[in-house]
């Protein structure tokens, strides 16, 4: 018997109707009418009787669906074995990236790294800069690509920088922010000190507390599209302006802007796997910035 044989027994038990069956399968009646006919000259014995309601087992029938399905189950279970040894085999690579990070540069960058390396199973875990390092320290990630200086205790290499902007619904006056609702979002604790900093030497006091804390920043952007409300945030050269929002660079009073480093950061350990070491390799090659 075939192994399609067994599956057209199982799947008749369940469906007694040679028409839907042939559907099911995508072949012809006939080609399902002479399989069985083929199996039962095979096996010597009736398998099904026709009927009015389509077709009957008989008890020999019934015995080759049983075993129809334990042989179906076996089938399962080996496809599942030689996958899972697969899956052991594949490398297993876990990444840390910061929410826009991911959002704007990561796939981009990985891309030709997975495609070189399709062995490598690569999981991205999204956080805030701060637990990222927090992670890598614990060991719970292999690298990660971060923002602001969270670099104590590790490798870091240079991989990108972005600008500081106050962000609005409509143009207005940097002076003016003082008199306005502050949008905030959830970003690490070395951003919101660039932002403070820039702040209290544009206005000599502390940076107002927040009418509004959105936690992603795409809710704040929305969130500005109604009000008199400002954003200060850092954006990346990619950033995709959906909401039509106005955005004026922060600039310190010597001219210079306000900028935050973006860093690809891996623990100080001599025995890396083979496959971390590849990564590490490619971002210094293609993304780190000299």
């Amino acid at each position: 018997m075939k192994d399609s044989d067994w599956r057209i027994i199982y799947e008749l038990y369940q469906n007694p109707s040679i028409t839907k069956i042939a559907g099911m399968m995508f072949k012809s009646q006939s080609a399902i009418t002479k399989r069985l006919q083929l199996m039962e000259q095979e096996l010597d014995c009736k398998i099904v009787e026709r009927s009015p309601l389509g077709v009957e087992f008989t008890k020999e029938g019934e015995f080759l669906y049983h075993e129809a399905v334990k042989y179906l189950q076996l089938e399962e279970e080996v496809r599942e074995g030689l996958r899972y040894i697969k899956e052991q085999n594949r490398e297993n690579l876990v990444i840390g990236s910061a929410y826009t990070y991911t959002k704007y540069s990561l796939y981009d960058i990985l891309d030709p790294f997975s495609r070189a390396h399709p062995e490598a199973n690569i999981r991205v875990v999204n956080k805030q800069s701060n637990l990222l390092h927090q992670m890598l320290m614990e060991g719970k990630l292999d690298v990660a690509f971060i923002r602001s200086d969270y670099t104590d205790n590790v490798y870091h290499d240079l991989v990108d920088h972005t600008e500081a902007f106050a962000v609005t619904k409509d143009p207005v006056d940097i002076q003016d922010l003082p008199g306005m609702d502050r949008v905030a979002y959830q970003t690490n604790g070395k951003t919101e000190e660039k932002l403070a900093l820039w702040w209290h030497e544009r206005f000599g006091t502390e940076l107002p507390e927040a009418y509004e804390d959105l936690g992603y920043i795409e809710f704040a952007f929305r969130s500005l599209t109604q009000g008199n409300k400002y954003l200060l945030c850092f954006l990346p050269d990619g950033f995709v302006n959906e909401y039509d929002l106005c955005l004026q660079p922060l600039t310190m009073k010597d001219g210079s802007r306000v900028v935050r480093k973006s860093w690809f950061i891996y623990r100080k350990e001599k025995n890396r796997r083979p496959i971390v070491d590849e990564l590490i390799k490619y971002v210094d090659k293609n993304v780190r910035l000299r």
